[in-house]
This record gives structure tokens, sequence and C-alpha cells, in this order.
């Protein structure tokens, strides 16, 4: 039960993350002039719509750097930010109003590091929740095989006797079992 409710916490997390990195930018070239639209590009950039009849091409018409999206000959969009890309990225404008091709994927392996971790603790807590729930079934069915070999030949009800069969991480599992099955329940 435990599992589902982290999976489901870890599934929400994710959902309320990807929205809040995402955003939308509008901005215009008018009569071919460059145009700069401030924005948060921090998680990257593409084009959500075309808006002009004039192409947009990354690098060549458009492109972003750190503080937001330029425009140029007649290009006009709304770009979505929050998917991948990086400052300095393919058609990233570097504020002399030079275009900088160099292919650069920060971002998106950024975020490929950030969904892993986070479906990693997932895994791990459901692995540690699989060992804890048969650590306690297996300490629980030891300290009932001892209960009842117990009531057998009429000694007393004390699990503590059996201390090397349980730790302290194990004992109140043992303890219960030795319980019930020496009550013969």
């Amino acid at each position: 039960m435990n599992t589902i409710r982290l999976a489901t916490a870890m599934a929400i997390s994710i959902t309320a993350i990807a929205p809040a990195l995402a955003d939308t930018i509008r901005c215009e070239s008018r009569d071919g002039r460059e145009r700069y639209c401030a924005g948060d590009t921090r998680g990257g950039v593409s084009i959500q719509t075309q808006l002009s009849g004039n192409g947009c091409f990354q690098g060549d018409t458009w492109g972003y750097d750190n503080r937001g999206v330029w425009v140029s000959g007649g290009c006009a969009a709304i770009f979505q930010t929050g998917y991948g890309g990086s400052f300095g990225g393919s058609g990233a404008w570097n504020g002399n109003n030079a275009h900088d091709d160099d292919h650069n994927d920060k971002g998106n392996a950024a975020t490929a590091v950030a969904i892993g971790a986070i479906l990693g603790a997932v895994i791990i807590a459901s692995a540690a929740n699989k060992n804890k729930q048969g650590g306690y079934q297996n300490n629980y069915d030891s300290g009932c095989t001892v209960g009842k070999q117990d009531r057998s030949p009429g000694q007393s009800m004390n699990y503590s006797r059996h201390a090397s069969n349980y730790d302290s991480r194990t004992e109140q599992a043992f303890a219960s079992g030795y319980n019930q099955c020496w009550q013969n329940r």
C-alpha cells in the first residue's frame, strides 16, 4: 500500500513540475526586423504555433538565449518553453545579434537525469517496501513456528528466550507471530 501511495505522489510531482517549467512566448518580426521577446527559456524552446507566412527556421529566423526568444525575417510564432535545449543551444542569440549554431543539449540531459532520479526513487522505495513486507512475514512466520513448539511442551509464553532468532528491527514481527501461534489462533 505504501508503494502505491509513493508512486502516486511521485506521479503527481512529475505532472506538477512539467507545467511549472513550461510557458509560451509570442514573438513577431514586423517588416522583417529582428525583435527580442523576454521569457524564461531555461528548459529550452520549440515552436508551438507558427503565425506568419514567412518561414521560422531555428538558427536562421529565430533563436533563444537565457533572456528570451528572438525572431527576424518576418517570422512570427508562439514558442513553447520548458522542453529541452539550453542556453547557447542551436540558434541561440549571444547578445551581439550573432547566431551560435553549436548543438548543445544540456537541458535535455538535465531533464533526463531528473526524471531518472524520480523513477529510481520510486523503484528503490518499492523494493524497500517489498523487503520490509517480506521481512515482516518471514519473522512473523519464524515466531509462529517457535511459538507452536513452545506451546506443545507446556513452556511459558515468553518469546524473549529466542532472542537469537531476531534483532531490534524484526522483534515486533517475531513477537507477534510467537504470541498468536502460542495461543493457537
